[in-house]
C-alpha cells in the first residue's frame, strides 16, 4: 500500500517483548465441585454424578470408572454398579490474556510522512503461517492492546498499521508466548457394601409335628431327629423360635401327624 514503517516496519518494542505481556488467570486452577447421589449402598446403585467448576473450566475429562470429554458443569446418570467404583473429574484452566505493544510507524514506503494513520489490526493464531484470528485498534495514537480468552498453548501475534483508506501493511514480526493450562481433579468413591443375607438353622436335634388347637399351630410330639445347622424355612412358623424343616432331612422315627415338620431354630 506505499507504506514505509518505522525503521521499515511495524515493530514491538525491544524491551517490552522480553516481558511480553500479563498473562491473567492463565496458570491458575479452578474449583471443582463434583458429588454423587450416594456415596455407599448395599448391594447395588445407580449412581448420579453432578459438578461445576468456578471459575467456568476451559475443559474437563473423566476417568475411572466413566470416561469421555465433559462440560465444565452437568450431571450424569451412570450405569448400575455392583461393585465399589471410583469417579475422577480432572478439569483444565487455560484462558490467559496478552498485553502487546509496539511503536507507530511515521512514513510511508517512499519516505513521505505518514499523514493518514487510522489505527492497527492485530492478527494471531497457533501457527505463524496462520494468524487466522484478529483484533482491530480504531485509534491512530493507540500503542498497546490486550487479547483475552486465549487457550493454552503456544501463541503467534503481528501488528498491522492501518491507513484511512482501509489498506493495511505487512506484519511486523511475529512474537509468541506459550501457555500453559492449570489442572485439578477432585474423585468421587462410591463403596457398595455386600448383600448380608440372614439364614436360620436348626440349633436342636429334636424334630416334631404340628397340631392345631383353637386356630393356633402348637408343637406336637417329636417324630424323629435331624442334624444340627439344618435350613429353616422362615416362612412357616410355630411358636417362639420353632420352624419348618425339609422333610428329607429329617430322620423319621414316628409316623408324623402332620404334613409339616418342624424343629428349633435360630438366626445363623
Amino acid at each position: 500500500m506505499g507504506w514505509k514503517m518505522h525503521r521499515l516496519t511495524i515493530a514491538f518494542r525491544a524491551l517490552p517483548l522480553l516481558v511480553l505481556a500479563s498473562w491473567a488467570h492463565a496458570q491458575t486452577a479452578g474449583t471443582i465441585n463434583f458429588t454423587a447421589n450416594q456415596t455407599s449402598a448395599t448391594g447395588s446403585l445407580t449412581p448420579v454424578l453432578t459438578w461445576s467448576t468456578t471459575p467456568v473450566a476451559s475443559s474437563c475429562t473423566a476417568s475411572g470408572a466413566w470416561s469421555g470429554t465433559k462440560f465444565a458443569s452437568g450431571s450424569e446418570t451412570l450405569a448400575t454398579i455392583t461393585a465399589s467404583k471410583s469417579y475422577t473429574l480432572t478439569c483444565a484452566w487455560g484462558n490467559g490474556t496478552a498485553n502487546l505493544s509496539w511503536v507507530a510507524p511515521t512514513q510511508n514506503t517512499d519516505g513521505s510522512s505518514l499523514t493518514n494513520l487510522k489505527g492497527y489490526k492485530i492478527v494471531y493464531g497457533t501457527s505463524a503461517s496462520a494468524l487466522n484470528n484478529s483484533q482491530s485498534i480504531d485509534s491512530k495514537t493507540a500503542t498497546s492492546a490486550t487479547i483475552a480468552a486465549l487457550g493454552a498453548g503456544t501463541w503467534y501475534f503481528a501488528v498491522r498499521a492501518v491507513n484511512t483508506a482501509g489498506a493495511e501493511s505487512d506484519n511486523s514480526a511475529v512474537v509468541t508466548r506459550t501457555i500453559t493450562a492449570a489442572t485439578a481433579a477432585k474423585t468421587v468413591n462410591i463403596t457398595i457394601n455386600p448383600t448380608t443375607t440372614t439364614t436360620w438353622k436348626t440349633i436342636g436335634t429334636r424334630a416334631y409335628d404340628v397340631l392345631i388347637r383353637n386356630g393356633v399351630r402348637v408343637v406336637g410330639r417329636q417324630v424323629g431327629t435331624v442334624p444340627l445347622g439344618t435350613k429353616c424355612q422362615t416362612h412357616y412358623k410355630v411358636g417362639a423360635d420353632y420352624y419348618k424343616v425339609d422333610a428329607a432331612f429329617v430322620n423319621v422315627t414316628t409316623p408324623p401327624r402332620s404334613n409339616t415338620i418342624i424343629a428349633r431354630c435360630a438366626k445363623s
